[in-house]
C-alpha cells in the first residue's frame, strides 16, 4: 500500500464514507464502507473498489458545496414586493391540501387529508420539532431534501441519500416525541380526512391513534413540508439586500 492509499483510509475515506446512505447501498458497497468507517485493513483490489464507489458520490458532493450551485438557486428565487402578492400565495386553498397512498389487507387506498390552519402555539410547537429534526443533516442532505420536496428529479444516488434522510428523520421524531405524544396530539387537532369536519375530538382521537405510527409521523412531517417550515433552506435566510 502507498502512501496516499494510507491516507486516504485513514483520513479522507472514513469522513467521505459516513456522508453515504449506508442503509441503501448495495451488500458489498455498505461492507466496504462500513469496512473503511471502523479502520479495517484493505486489500487492493478492495482499496480500488471502494475509490470507485465513492467517486460516484463524490461528484455529488461537491456539486453541492459549490459555489456555483448557490447562484444557481438564487437565479431561481421568486421576488415578492407586494402583500398581494404574497396573500395571493398564502390563501390558495390546495396549499393545505394532501393525499397519500397506503395499502390495507392488500387493497391500494388514496387518503384524501386537509391541514387546518395553525395557532401561533401549534406553529411553535411544529417549529420546534423541526428544528431538531434537521440541524444535524450535512448541507448535502438539506439540498437533496429540498429537490424531493420540490419534485425535482434524482439520480440514482440522490434517491438512496433521501431514502437515508427519511429514515434519520422517522428516527429523530422518535428519539425527541416520547411516547408520540406530540405526533398525535398535532394530528388529532390539526389535520383531518377532507370530509371528516364533523367528526368529534374522541372521534378523531381514534381515528389518528388507531393508525400506526410510521404512517402518523410521515403525516406529520408532510405537515411540515407543507407549511414550509424550513431550517432546510438551499439560500440564506436573510440575503444581503440588493
Amino acid at each position: 500500500m502507498d502512501v496516499k492509499d494510507k491516507y486516504d483510509l485513514e483520513k479522507r475515506f472514513p469522513e467521505e464514507c459516513r456522508r453515504l446512505p449506508l442503509g441503501y447501498l448495495e451488500p458489498h458497497e455498505k461492507e466496504l464502507a462500513e469496512k473503511c468507517i471502523n479502520h479495517e485493513e484493505f486489500t487492493e483490489e478492495e482499496i480500488d473498489e471502494l475509490r470507485e464507489l465513492l467517486a460516484k458520490y463524490r461528484d455529488l458532493f461537491n456539486k453541492y458545496d459549490s459555489v456555483e450551485l448557490e447562484e444557481n438557486l438564487e437565479a431561481n428565487v421568486k421576488i415578492i414586493k407586494t402583500s398581494s402578492e404574497l396573500l395571493d400565495l398564502l390563501d390558495d386553498p390546495d396549499r393545505y391540501r394532501f393525499d397519500m397512498h397506503v395499502k390495507i389487507k392488500g387493497q391500494l387506498l388514496r387518503l384524501e387529508f386537509r391541514l387546518k390552519p395553525l395557532s401561533d402555539n401549534d406553529y411553535m410547537d411544529l417549529l420546534d420539532a423541526q428544528t431538531r429534526v434537521f440541524r444535524d443533516l450535512s448541507k448535502s442532505e438539506k439540498l437533496v431534501y429540498s429537490k424531493a420536496s420540490n419534485g425535482t428529479p434524482l439520480t440514482p444516488e440522490e434517491v438512496k441519500m433521501q431514502k437515508n434522510i427519511e429514515d434519520k428523520i422517522v428516527e429523530k421524531l422518535g428519539d425527541v416525541d416520547k411516547n408520540n405524544d406530540v405526533i398525535t396530539t398535532f394530528l388529532i387537532e390539526n389535520v383531518e380526512l377532507v370530509d371528516d369536519e364533523g367528526l368529534t375530538k374522541t372521534q378523531r382521537k381514534k381515528f389518528w391513534t388507531t393508525l400506526d405510527i410510521g404512517t402518523r409521523v410521515l403525516i406529520y412531517n408532510r405537515c411540515k413540508e407543507i407549511i414550509r417550515i424550513d431550517e432546510n433552506l438551499e439560500v440564506e435566510l436573510f440575503p444581503p439586500v440588493g
